[in-house]
């Protein structure tokens, strides 16, 4: 790291007045939401983990998983994307450090946005095809198996594209966080990666979650599966509650990006997308939260605890108030 700010050629910062004031802002929205966002994650962890009924139920098996697949994103990647962001003028890292980095980045970002997407397909089995969860087999193929073969994928994939490259990689470019791989560079390469690694996970989760709420009502008042209803309704809410940030922040940058592909001119949608280029980060932030209000037993136990401080809270007052007017009544004796 240098003392002195980064500058070109021709002694001109690099870094020109907009991207300083969007580097400060999104410095303190990061430090925001990564503690809240890191709590909510324990938290969640430690109950599901905790309770037999909590960890063995198949449906919190992945949320497991992308919890701690988050924590882990967390604590490497989004905070060197906080310390880019408060030291950006002086920081230079090292290019293994930004392979790495870069790496972290793609790669984890990639296997959550995957295992997202097939908790929204699996959720139709398990509420409307339980039945094909109904041997150790059937579970292996359609449970355990497609998690693992989702995971390994953009971890091997990633790789690949960051360490075994077809081209060369530069590393000159200091003014923006992260790394870009020069294999992305390519045409045909570069489409594939916004295609099949960041617009289908993301539509296949708004596609799949919106799915799931119609089948549901359906089931529900057409079909008359009151019993079915009752026991299913709280893995409906889960997934559309948690997929409403999906569909909030990253779903309209992909829809630009997609109507791009599609031969929309590049000026339209250009400036929203450089505004919301960190939306898809506030989407793991808000992962661990939501998780939290959305799982009805870790949401209970969170008002089991709001309310223990507010009686701890009127208990510690009634005493101070008894002790005072005893002390008064001593005294007036």
């Amino acid at each position: 790291m240098l003392d002195t700010n980064i500058t070109s050629n021709d002694d001109t910062p690099l870094f020109d007045v907009g991207t300083q004031q969007s580097y400060a802002i999104q410095f303190w929205i990061f430090l925001f939401l990564i503690i809240p966002s890191m709590i909510s994650a324990l938290f969640a962890l430690y109950h599901l983990l905790r309770e037999r009924a909590l960890r063995q139920a198949l449906h919190n098996h992945i949320i497991i998983i992308l919890l701690i697949i988050n924590l882990f994103y967390q604590m490497t990647d989004m905070c060197f994307f906080i310390h880019y962001f408060r030291s950006y003028q002086s920081f230079i890292p090292t290019p293994t450090f930004r392979l790495f980095w870069g790496y972290i980045d793609w790669s984890i970002y990639g296997v959550q946005s995957f295992l997202y997407a097939w908790v929204t397909i699996e959720r139709h089995i398990l509420i409307f095809h339980d039945h094909l969860l109904s041997t150790r087999k059937k579970r292996f193929f359609i449970h355990y198996l497609p998690p693992v073969i989702i995971t390994i994928y953009p971890l091997l994939y990633y790789a690949i594209v960051h360490f075994v490259p077809t081209c060369e990689n530069t590393f000159d470019n200091l003014t923006t966080p992260g790394f870009y791989p020069c294999e992305f560079s390519d045409a045909v390469f570069g489409t594939y990666e916004i295609v099949a690694d960041a617009i289908i996970p993301c539509f296949t989760i708004v596609i799949s979650s919106v799915a799931l709420l119609f089948r549901a009502v359906w089931q529900r008042y057409h079909m008359h599966r009151q019993i079915q209803w009752r026991q299913y309704r709280k893995m409906t809410l889960q997934v559309i509650i948690i997929s409403t940030i999906y569909l909030i922040l990253p779903f309209p940058y992909m829809m630009i990006t997609f109507l791009h592909l599609c031969g929309m001119p590049a000026e339209i949608g250009a400036e929203f997308l450089s505004r919301t280029m960190f939306f898809t980060y506030y989407t793991l932030f808000l992962f661990p939260i939501v998780s939290v209000g959305a799982l009805s037993e870790l949401r209970e136990k969170v008002k089991s605890i709001i309310r223990f401080r507010r009686q701890r809270r009127i208990v510690g007052t009634l005493n101070s108030t008894r002790a005072h007017m005893t002390n008064n009544r001593v005294f007036l004796r």
